[in-house]
C-alpha cells in the first residue's frame, strides 16, 4: 500500500462493512474522526474515537508513560489498548480493530526528527504498523494533518479488503508497512481463553515475571544464579498485559520471543499481577528485583486499602509462593532486601540472593533509551 485519495464515497464503503473500530488518534490524523463521523452510517462503523493528546492523556489511556510520545510502539499500543476497548463492547472479536495514531506535524516549536506519522491497526489475529514521513517543505501543518487523517481511512478500508486509490506522496516523502501475525495461541490470550502459552518445562518451580524488553546480560546472570540456589531451569514469564506498562501487541510478542531465543523456557500469559500468576504456578519460586517486591507491597495497587494489600499477602503465602530477591540500583544507590521497606509478611516469603553473588547495574529501559 503505497500510496489515498480520501473521499466521501469511500467512507460509504467502509461504513457499509462489519467491521467496528476505536480510534484512538494524537499529534495529528484527528480530523479522520470528523470525516468519518460525517458521512452517513458511521454507527456501524465507529464504536468510540478519542484524542489522548496531553502526556497525562495518553498515560491514562495506555495504563502507563510510554518510552516515547510519537513512535511506531506508542501506535501499537494505542491500538492495542483500542482493540481491548472495542472488546468491551462487541462480541464479536473477529470483526473489531483497534488503531491508533501518534503523529509529530510541523509545529512553531523546536523539535529534533523528521515530520511523521506512525499508525497501527490491532485485530484479533494480526498486529500492523504503518510509518509515514512527511515533507515539511512540500505541506504545512494543515496539509500534512490532511495526508494522515486521508492514511488511516485508508488503513481501514484496506483492513475491511476495500479496493481505493493511492495517496499521493511527494518524492521525499515515505510510507513503510511492517506486520506480525499472531502465533498460534496468542489470541486466545487476547479472548481469554487461554491462561498461558505452551513451553518447555512440566510443573515449573523456578518462575522469571519480566518484560525482557530487551534480554540482557543482567537477566542472564540472575538466571544462572537462581539455578545454582535453587537447582531448578527458570521459566520465563511474560504477561501480555501490565500493571505498569502498556498491553503488548503481536509485534512485541514476536520481538520479545526472538530476544530470548532457544537458550530458555518462555511463556506469555495473562496474568498481570502476583496474584493471578501464583494460580498458574502455586509453589513457585519467583524471581524478582527488589524494586519489584518493594512494588508488590505498595498499597496503590490495592484500592490503596492496607487490609487488601495484606490478604493478597496471605493468599501468596497459601499458594506457597516465595521471592527470591535480587538487589537493584534505584536512585543511584544499591537495594537489596534488607533496604527495602516491605511489610513482614512479605519479607517472611522472601530469600535475598546478596551483593557479593549478583550485582550487574544494567536496565533494560536504559539500553532502550541508549543511557
Amino acid at each position: 500500500m503505497s500510496n489515498v485519495v480520501l473521499d466521501r464515497a469511500l467512507i460509504s464503503r467502509i461504513h457499509d462493512q462489519p467491521g467496528k473500530f476505536v480510534l484512538a488518534i494524537t499529534g495529528g490524523g484527528s480530523s479522520a474522526i470528523a470525516d468519518l463521523l460525517g458521512v452517513a452510517g458511521a454507527s456501524r462503523t465507529i464504536i468510540e474515537a478519542t484524542v489522548p493528546y496531553a502526556a497525562d492523556a495518553l498515560a491514562s489511556y495506555l495504563g502507563a508513560y510510554p518510552d516515547h510520545a510519537c513512535s511506531g510502539k506508542t501506535a501499537r499500543a494505542m491500538a492495542m489498548a483500542a482493540f481491548q476497548r472495542a472488546r468491551r463492547f462487541e462480541s464479536d472479536v473477529a470483526n473489531i480493530y483497534g488503531l491508533g495514531c501518534s503523529a509529530a506535524l510541523t509545529t512553531d516549536r523546536d523539535r529534533k526528527g523528521s515530520d511523521r506519522c506512525y499508525i497501527a491497526l490491532q485485530s484479533i489475529n494480526a498486529t500492523r504498523e504503518y510509518t509515514l514521513t512527511l515533507s515539511r517543505f512540500q505541506r504545512d501543518r494543515q496539509a500534512q494533518e490532511r495526508v494522515c487523517a486521508e492514511l488511516i481511512v485508508a488503513i481501514m478500508a484496506q483492513a475491511l479488503g476495500i479496493d481505493h486509490e493511492s495517496l499521493n506522496l511527494h518524492a521525499e516523502e515515505s510510507l513503510s508497512e511492517s506486520s506480525q501475525v499472531a502465533a498460534p495461541g496468542w489470541p486466545d490470550l487476547f479472548r481469554g481463553q487461554l491462561a498461558l502459552t505452551n513451553h518447555r518445562i512440566e510443573h515449573p518451580k523456578l518462575l522469571f515475571p519480566g518484560a525482557f524488553n530487551p534480554m540482557h546480560t543482567g537477566h542472564r546472570e540472575m538466571i544462572r544464579v537462581a539455578k545454582a540456589l535453587t537447582g531448578h531451569d527458570a521459566l520465563l514469564e511474560i504477561s501480555t498485559f501490565n500493571v505498569d506498562k502498556p498491553p503488548l501487541d503481536y509485534i512485541d510478542m514476536q520481538e520479545r520471543y526472538e530476544g530470548i531465543g532457544e537458550t530458555y523456557s518462555l511463556t506469555f500469559t495473562n496474568a498481570p499481577t502476583f496474584m493471578e500468576k501464583a494460580v498458574l504456578f502455586p509453589g513457585a519460586v519467583f524471581m524478582v528485583g527488589s524494586d519489584t517486591l518493594e512494588r508488590i507491597a505498595q498499597t496503590r495497587y490495592y484500592r490503596d486499602s492496607d487490609e487488601q494489600r495484606d490478604l493478597a499477602i496471605e493468599k501468596l503465602a497459601a499458594a506457597d509462593i516465595r521471592f527470591l530477591v535480587f538487589g537493584r540500583v534505584v536512585n543511584d544507590e544499591f537495594m537489596g532486601l534488607e533496604a527495602i521497606d516491605i511489610p513482614q509478611s512479605l519479607r517472611a516469603l522472601s530469600d535475598a540472593v546478596s551483593e557479593q553473588d549478583f550485582r550487574l547495574d544494567v536496565s533494560s529501559r536504559a539500553i532502550r533509551l541508549g543511557d
